[in-house]
């Protein structure tokens, strides 16, 4: 019996080092993908990916051929009724796609007549473009790449420095 006891030990360690690794690893893992929990003053509220972001994400490009996106994401975060953001994220294959797609966005959105001409500004290095839209597509419209994604953020809150807070820590986090 005693010299089982050191193989008893052994096993005993090795299922404790498998136990705790796993817990370890799921701890880890974020549910709502490249997006955190919470932005700012904000909680996610609704996370897609997959087929489902695709979908929506190349319905707003006009389901463009010449549009290519690798994979797409969307997020919508919440606080009160007056602080809502969406996210709409495409990743392209280079960031020169990305880089390319932002440009044409920017010469394009303008000439829709559901936004205004943007506005380049650049928070932490970035060059973001703001436009303001007509109310039944929100008022407040950033959009921007960094790497090889696209983003496109809806912030409906009036305030202007608390929207560009919440893009500069967004820019920051994701």
């Amino acid at each position: 019996m005693k010299k089982n006891r050191p193989e008893l030990y052994l096993a005993i360690f090795i299922i404790a080092v498998i136990a705790v690794t796993a817990f370890l690893y799921l701890e880890t893992q974020n549910p709502y993908g490249i997006f955190p929990e919470k932005l700012g003053d904000m909680t996610i509220a609704l996370y897609r990916d997959g087929d489902a972001a695709m979908n929506e994400v190349n319905g707003l490009h006009g389901n463009n051929p010449d549009v290519k996106i690798e994979a797409a994401y969307i997020a919508n975060y919440r606080s009160t009724p007056a602080s809502k953001a969406k996210f709409w994220v495409s990743e392209s294959k280079t960031r020169e796609e990305a880089a390319s797609l932002l440009e044409s966005m920017d010469s394009r959105v303008g000439k829709t007549g559901m936004f205004s001409d943007s506005t380049p500004m650049n928070i932490e290095g970035i060059t973001v473009y703001f436009v303001s839209g007509k109310p039944e597509v929100g008022l407040y419209h950033y959009f921007y790449a960094k790497d090889k994604m696209l983003f496109w953020i809806q912030v409906d809150n009036p305030d202007e420095a608390y929207r560009l807070n919440f893009v500069k820590e967004s820019i920051k986090r994701i």
